[in-house]
């Protein structure tokens, strides 16, 4: 993948390649990032298995014909990373999920919602994501490593398991690993810490 792009990954048995929602978002997002569709549930999540390590924004149907639902496969996705944004599609309203699905889909971190013919909404959520993105550590950090390259395979943190580059820790922090966790936690605490006393 090219530096600084990201993937936009659409999911739906009923649109196919041609569907205009596919074309629209290939035509404004195409130059910055990878749109990929799939008919497939379990075609989408090998995918994202596979670039688990990239930044992605999901576009999810909630009803397929497959024994495998979206909501099924969000919930599963939460159980590896809360870091992948998920947009949520139906040609019904939220209300008309089942109330199972409605409260597991609540109880989630980073889940949008659009009717499956809104492509405007689409491509607002797609903008929104990427300025969310701007305060992100994980996506701070890429940030820096294509601003430092020279630095990226640099040795910046060993603990009891070996050794890790900023590129390393990069990963890890997409994995949402225990050694990604804990980076990410040592600098949350170091700037609630540090950050008031050094402005008072």
């Amino acid at each position: 993948m090219k530096d600084n792009q990201y993937h936009i990954i659409i999911v739906d048995d009923s649109m196919g390649d041609k569907d205009p929602f596919i074309v629209e978002m290939k035509l404004e997002f195409g130059n910055e990032a990878q749109v990929s569709y799939f008919d497939e549930v379990n075609k989408a999540m090998s995918f994202i298995d596979e670039h688990m390590s990239e930044r992605m924004i999901l576009f999810m149907d909630c009803r397929f014909g497959s024994v495998w639902q979206g909501v099924d496969a969000v919930l599963k996705l939460r159980e590896k990373t809360s870091l992948i944004y998920v947009v949520m599609m139906s040609a019904n309203n939220p209300t008309q999920l089942v109330d199972k699905d409605i409260t597991a889909l609540i109880n989630t971190d980073n889940i949008f919602f659009i009717k499956n013919t809104n492509i405007d909404g689409a491509k607002e959520y797609v903008n929104k994501i990427k300025l969310l993105w701007q305060s992100k550590f994980d996506c701070i950090l890429e940030r820096w490593i294509l601003n430092h390259p020279e630095d990226a395979e640099k040795i910046v943190y060993k603990d009891g398991n070996g050794s890790y580059t900023w590129q390393d820790i990069l990963v890890e922090l997409r994995l949402q690993s225990l050694i990604g966790k804990s980076i990410e936690e040592m600098v949350n605490r170091y700037y609630i810490y540090h950050y008031p006393q050094e402005n008072q």
